[in-house]
């Protein structure tokens, strides 16, 4: 089986098998007991099963106050160091869905060389308390440098470290993409995306997702520097990106307004763009020209040497 069709294989069994049923995952609190700005607040978290919980794994969790790393290990260990994502799921700022924008991607990269890190962060708004970017920004870098410091333990290149964001989820890879440093142990070494949310012009993004990260009466100087677009520099790592034109969840205009300041910045930028696919698709192949782009991600990746042929 070539490569193309074991991949579309396992395209096709991503969404029948709970986390549970992989060896080498591993689950660890982000942070070492309460985490900063979480600190007295008592709101249980809540997890709902959006597929049946059997065949169909796609749970959506709201209200979340401790944040995780779910850490897919290969079942043995290689003879070489590995690259390593970690993903930042989408949810619309107010909840982490974690399997189809997390963990399936994970498993897809395994037979690839690559260890998926799925964060499941504290997300803007939760059902009584409000973060803001802050909290989410916080999140992003730790679980970077998180991976970082585990490179040893698990087996990970610390050079190859990326970063990846679903739908909402791609402001916070984005903001760790520009506006890290080099030398930074947050800063990413790769940073790519599928329908993200990337600026915060309000014809874009519109006033819902600027109040959700900044309160009420967002400032002219907060949209500027958490609009990725506009934070690209000279540091941005090389970038992936995918999005359906038709998608009215999160506009293409993301994609487009964020390649266009790689170009112009001289960074590189491969966009995965198609006519029909809509939005919250994940790695799933709905028989529409955009569900192909974890093809072309994976060989995006096996170009710049961040991951194999699967066997």
């Amino acid at each position: 089986m070539n490569r193309t069709l074991s991949t579309l294989a396992l395209l096709s069994a991503l969404s029948l098998a709970p986390v549970s049923s992989f060896a080498g995952v591993k689950i660890l609190p982000l942070w070492p007991g309460i985490p900063p700005g979480s600190g007295g607040i008592t709101e249980k978290e809540k997890v709902v099963e959006r597929g049946n919980g059997k065949t169909v794994i796609d749970r959506s969790i709201h209200d979340v106050h401790r944040p995780t790393l779910t850490v897919h290990l290969p079942d043995k260990r290689t003879t070489r160091p590995l690259s390593a994502l970690v993903i930042c799921p989408g949810g619309g700022l107010t909840r982490v869905v974690i399997d189809k924008e997390g963990n399936d991607l994970a498993r897809l990269l395994a037979p690839h060389g690559v260890i998926g890190v799925v964060l499941k962060f504290r997300t803007a708004k939760t059902t009584t308390h409000f973060y803001g970017m802050e909290a989410m920004e916080a999140d992003v870098k730790r679980a970077i440098r998180t991976v970082r410091a585990k490179a040893g333990e698990w087996n990970i290149d610390p050079k190859r470290v990326g970063v990846f964001g679903f739908s909402a989820g791609g402001i916070l890879a984005a903001t760790a993409a520009t506006r890290c440093k080099p030398g930074d142990p947050s800063h990413p070494d790769f940073f790519a995306a599928a329908y993200p949310l990337l600026t915060m012009k309000t014809e874009v993004a519109g006033r819902k997702y600027q109040q959700l990260l900044f309160g009420p009466k967002p400032t002219a100087a907060q949209l500027k520097n958490y609009s990725s677009d506009r934070n690209v520099n000279a540091h941005t790592p090389p970038c992936f990106l995918a999005h359906a034109r038709d998608d009215r969840a999160v506009l293409v205009t993301n994609t487009e307004l964020f390649a266009a300041a790689c170009r112009k910045t001289g960074v590189s930028c491969t966009t995965f763009i198609r006519d029909k696919g809509g939005h919250g698709y994940g790695v799933r192949d709905f028989g529409k020209p955009i569900n192909k782009w974890p093809l072309a991600f994976v060989d995006w990746l096996i170009q710049r040497k961040l991951a194999t042929p699967a066997p």
